[in-house]
């Protein structure tokens, strides 16, 4: 049964679009950042960032219309409430995945050869933090007695990029071969990547509440 409505199908049917652009927004990204992370600021990368832009963009479009629709539907302020505030926390999500790759095109931070794998590691367990608050969001939507079990799983790996993201600072800032400018801006890309498994973390906390709201 749907969690937050009834006969309104037109919403989740929005709903599903909208996420599904959020998914396109991460599948290019990881792609992209594999490409940088593999090659360097090559000729392909700047059409990778237009492409994962792009895909952000449909998302936050969808993500209105999803709002205006709301306040037109006849469904109880509460429920309204708990959906806007959802589709807010999350709609940072793919606006971070995109930030990280335009500070790559921006910034052309040039990655040492010995942290190029973990470095991709992080963007990986991040990566996992996302799609594990996605099946999170799912269980909201049609199985909110099983929320618990999902959001602990994306608490599990938000704490996973955190002792990755330390380990990686740590290991910059012992070098020698690097200026100090250079490790700062290595620096700040391990903390872009890892706010991502932060803002999953945050709305995974949202949606406990939510769930538990719903069962009172």
């Amino acid at each position: 049964m749907p969690f937050f409505w009834k006969k309104q199908k037109s919403i989740e049917q929005m709903l599903a679009e909208y996420f599904e652009r959020c998914d396109t927004c991460f599948e290019l990204f990881e792609k992209a950042f594999r490409s940088y992370a593999e090659s360097g600021q090559s000729e392909s990368f700047p059409a990778a960032v237009q492409k994962t832009h792009e895909a952000e963009s449909a998302a936050d479009d969808m993500r209105r219309e999803i709002e205006l629709t709301l306040y037109g539907k006849s469904m109880l302020p509460e429920s309204r409430g708990d959906l806007l505030g959802l589709l807010e926390t999350f709609d940072k999500l793919p606006n971070m995945a995109e930030t990280v790759i335009y500070t790559l095109l921006c910034q052309q931070t040039d990655i040492p050869a010995d942290l190029v794998d973990s470095y991709v590691r992080l963007m990986e367990i991040n990566l996992q933090s996302y799609y594990l608050l996605r099946k999170a969001v799912d269980t909201l939507l049609n199985n909110p007695r099983a929320t618990l079990h999902a959001t602990k799983e994306v608490d599990e790996k938000e704490s996973e990029s955190d002792r990755l993201e330390r380990d990686i600072i740590c290991r910059i800032f012992q070098r020698g071969d690097i200026s100090p400018g250079t490790m700062m801006l290595l620096k700040e890309l391990v903390l872009l990547i890892g706010k991502i498994s932060d803002r999953a973390e945050t709305v995974a906390d949202r949606i406990g509440i939510v769930a538990i709201k719903r069962q009172i």
